[in-house]
């Protein structure tokens, strides 16, 4: 296991990221990661003078780059993107403080808060010009988008779409927010863009686990996030100790987009729509009406950081401390009324009496998912092959009864092996 920091008072929404399931606790444990990641926050600017500025630096894993305007005329909005920012990784507040951030700004409000806020022509030229500084900055680092803007009638947008489809094929994760209009997310944008791997579109859970009441749903929203007061740093004199509260999607997004980052840090060879998949697989499924987004304190080791952990290689007979290797695919087929998954595993670990228990004390199975978030192991006898080269072949048939769905080796070493 890696290591990790604690916050004993972090108020409920940190605290429910560690243990879905646990209302009462206030405790937040994060992961110490380190593979540098890049923020893209698309927002209002970020407040970085005098206290604001001290403030943030008391994290000294984040670094903030100065505001990207993208219309004409100084920056006059502010406060939005900065409580967003001091959610993502702001001192005290922060849900990646363990993870080494570079955060690039883009100030997409018109002006002000409160009248002049944003449209879907300055979101597409921001994800644009994301898209552009992740293939061209000196130093290429894994890049989450932050998106917690959107229209608040029902729209849709063609160059915003495109935009997204762009930053995606770049390998950008986006999370965005899925609105505050208690309305089916799909309807709006960018959350309907959610259906996308790779867009993770967040709607906002309460306190109970259940639905914030304004919150969007729907089809379109992945995950859910806390999203009822959810701390921040105080905005007019930010100071230890004291904090506002915020509520919605906006909180809700922040916090999934610092979870895709601490992800990429652990993995930085993710793809956009393979990060969504490990935060769909890790969430806490007890919650409605979607799964809840959760953040893994204590990361299982991957040696040579090529998104494979140390078990999972040893089990597939792999080289641990080689980031060119990984384990294949396994390979799923279906034919004569049976679905089979063959894959090689260590012939060494292969316990021909019992299966399943591996001869280290370890044990596996397969696994079943219709929405990759509850998993349920299937009943099987495995089939083995030859070994060759210190590599076993093995096959495990099921009926094609079941309705469509996932299929998964899941596997338990002992805590000696790690």
């Amino acid at each position: 296991m890696g290591p990790h920091g604690d916050i004993a008072d972090a108020g409920w929404a940190q605290a429910r990221l560690n243990d879905g399931s646990n209302v009462s606790s206030r405790s937040f444990s994060y992961p110490a990661t380190a593979q540098p990641v890049r923020l893209y926050l698309i927002d209002t600017a970020v407040k970085q003078t005098k206290a604001w500025g001290t403030w943030f630096k008391r994290n000294p894993k984040l670094t903030i780059k100065e505001n990207n305007r993208i219309n004409s005329g100084a920056s006059a909005a502010f406060e939005h993107g900065t409580k967003l920012l001091s959610i993502i990784a702001g001192p005290e507040t922060g849900v990646a403080l363990g993870t080494p951030i570079e955060v690039v700004i883009y100030d997409v409000y018109m002006g002000n808060e409160t009248t002049q806020k944003t449209d879907s022509g300055s979101i597409s030229v921001a994800l644009q010009q994301a898209r552009i500084h992740h293939l061209t900055a000196a130093t290429r680092l894994p890049g989450v988008i932050c998106l917690a803007s959107g229209s608040l009638q029902a729209a849709q947008s063609a160059g915003m779409e495109d935009s997204i489809n762009q930053v995606l094929s770049a390998g950008l994760t986006v999370v965005v927010s899925a609105g505050n209009s208690n309305q089916d997310a799909s309807a709006y944008v960018p959350s309907a863009y959610g259906t996308k791997p790779g867009v993770i579109c967040v709607g906002a859970s309460s306190i109970s686990n259940q639905k914030f009441a304004s919150s969007n749903y729907g089809p379109a929203v992945d995950l859910f996030a806390p999203g009822e007061d959810v701390r921040t740093l105080n905005y007019d004199a930010p100071k230890t100790g004291v904090y506002e509260l915020m509520d919605g999607t906006s909180p809700a997004c922040a916090l999934t987009a610092a979870a895709a980052l601490v992800e990429l840090s652990k993995n930085p060879s993710l793809t956009p729509a393979q990060v969504e998949e490990n935060l769909r697989a890790q969430a806490y499924a007890g919650a409605a009406p979607a799964p809840l987004v959760q953040v893994v304190a204590q990361p299982e080791v991957d040696s040579d950081g090529d998104g494979v952990t140390d078990v999972m290689e040893s089990f597939f007979a792999t080289n641990s401390s080689d980031p060119a290797v990984r384990p294949a695919r396994p390979a799923v087929s279906q034919a004569d009324g049976q679905i089979s998954i063959s894959f090689d595993m260590a012939a060494s670990l292969f316990n021909a009496a019992n299966p399943f228990l591996l001869n280290n004390g370890g044990t596996w199975s397969v696994q079943y998912s219709e929405d990759l978030v509850i998993w349920e192991n299937v009943e099987g006898t495995p089939v083995a092959g030859t070994a060759v080269d210190g590599k076993l072949p093995v096959s495990f048939s099921l009926p094609a009864t079941a309705p469509s769905g996932y299929l998964r080796v899941d596997v338990s070493m002992p805590a000696t092996s790690n």
